[in-house]
Formats: C-alpha cells, structure tokens, sequence
C-alpha cells in the first residue's frame, strides 16, 4: 500500500471559514477608520488601516493562503510569493 503524497503548508489553499475571517476583519478596519474617524487617527494610522483591510479582502478574494501583507504585491507579480505569518 502506498503512502499519500503529503502536501506543504505552502501549497494549500485557505479554508472557507479562514476566507469569511479575513473579509470581516477587512471591513472592520474601515468601519473602524469610520468610527474613529480621521482626525483621531492621523493620516498614518488611516493609511495602515486602510492598506490592512484593503490586503485582508483581496487576500480572501483571490484565495492567497499567505501573509496578508504579501495580498498586494502578488496581484503584479508575475509569480505568486508566499510568506506565512508568525
């Protein structure tokens, strides 16, 4: 009897309840940039909420199993890099 091929971590795409999570938290960091609001915030901490949530959703959309930082980048780079958060 042969052993199943056993797949990396990095090869495996990301659960559908993983997916959902990522796209609540995605626009929890603009309704949070809402409710604060921008004065509070700075322009810095809007722009890293805003970068955070925007990368969450487009990491959910297009199934990248990564870091949610590398979302962006991966939609311009000709081949998919993948770093997985600590």
């Amino acid at each position: 009897m042969t052993q199943p091929e056993k797949q990396s971590f990095a090869t495996l795409e990301p659960l559908f309840f993983g997916r959902v999570m990522r796209v609540f938290c995605g626009v929890g960091c603009f309704i949070l940039i809402w409710y604060i609001g921008v004065d509070t915030l700075t322009l810095i901490g809007v722009a890293a909420l805003a970068i955070l949530g925007a990368s969450l959703i487009i990491g959910a959309i297009v199934r990248n199993p990564g870091c949610e930082i590398t979302a962006i980048p991966n939609l311009f780079l000709s081949e998919k890099k993948q770093v997985h958060c600590i």
